[in-house]
């Protein structure tokens, strides 16, 4: 009767021991479509969109740059990064480009795709603003880029935060400042301003921008205005209308930003 006892626990070792591990079978069986489950259900990247074969729509509003498919958000930190990955796939194979450019869009939106075009090979940018009637509906500009040693009497023209306007020689000297008008600037009197630095230099460039905080329809009104006092004038001279990418200070030398 007493040898029955060993063999008994020991039958019941082995019962034990061999439920268990059919246990822990099912417990790694059953986690494994809960793994597959998981992986499944992680998020994955966007496809970048595919590179276009001919030139998109480029368009600047007032939530910013629109280069074909893609937004570029300027509020952002890395902007900058953006705007290049979205333009450097652009086929522009060196040719002039088109810029549809809205009239409550910021200046300095304008201004960085303009250069940022350049920069990826764009001689010009044909820029389209519905601007006031009597300036051009479309102006070719030059990026900054594209410009070196111009003569230091170009004209370069601004619109001031408060609205008023400067003319002044490119390489920094003693201007003229138009106040404001009564519904923005006086592009009157500033053309006037205009008319007279142009005959007194004998260049072909000439510079125009706007504070940061200016919508880029004064800006354009401005660079319209100037375009016109030239056409008007007895000898054309300006061949070369280059919008800066920065707003310079106004008086002062007048910095190129590649």
């Amino acid at each position: 009767m007493h040898s029955r006892v060993p063999v008994l626990a020991s039958l019941a070792l082995l019962v034990a021991t061999t439920l268990t591990a059919c246990g822990d079978d099912k417990s790694k069986t059953g986690a494994a479509p809960s793994a597959t489950a998981s992986a499944a259900a992680a998020p994955t990247e966007p496809a970048p969109p595919p590179k276009p074969k001919t030139m998109p729509a480029l368009i600047v509003d007032s939530l910013g740059p629109y280069i074909g498919q893609i937004r570029v958000d300027m509020k952002q930190e890395k902007w900058p990064e953006k705007l290049t990955a979205a333009v450097k796939d652009l086929p522009i194979n060196g040719q002039q480009v088109t810029l549809i450019a809205e009239k409550k869009a910021r200046t300095p939106d304008v201004a960085a795709v303009v250069a940022e075009l350049g920069r990826a090979g764009a001689p010009t940018i044909l820029i389209k603003t519905d601007g006031r009637d009597d300036v051009p509906k479309e102006l070719l500009v030059t990026p900054p880029d594209k410009v070196s040693n111009p003569p230091g009497c170009s004209v370069t023209v601004m619109v001031l935060k408060d609205l008023s306007t400067a003319v002044w020689p490119f390489k920094g000297g003693l201007g003229k400042k138009q106040r404001k008008g009564f519904a923005g600037p006086d592009l009157s009197n500033t053309g006037d301003a205009i008319k007279k630095d142009l005959a007194i230099c004998d260049s072909s460039f000439a510079f125009f921008s706007a504070d940061d905080t200016v919508s880029w329809e004064m800006a354009y009104n401005l660079a319209g205005t100037l375009k016109v006092v030239d056409e008007k004038s007895d000898k054309k001279k300006i061949d070369t209308l280059v919008l800066l990418g920065e707003a310079p200070v106004a008086g002062r030398a007048v910095t190129l930003k590649k």
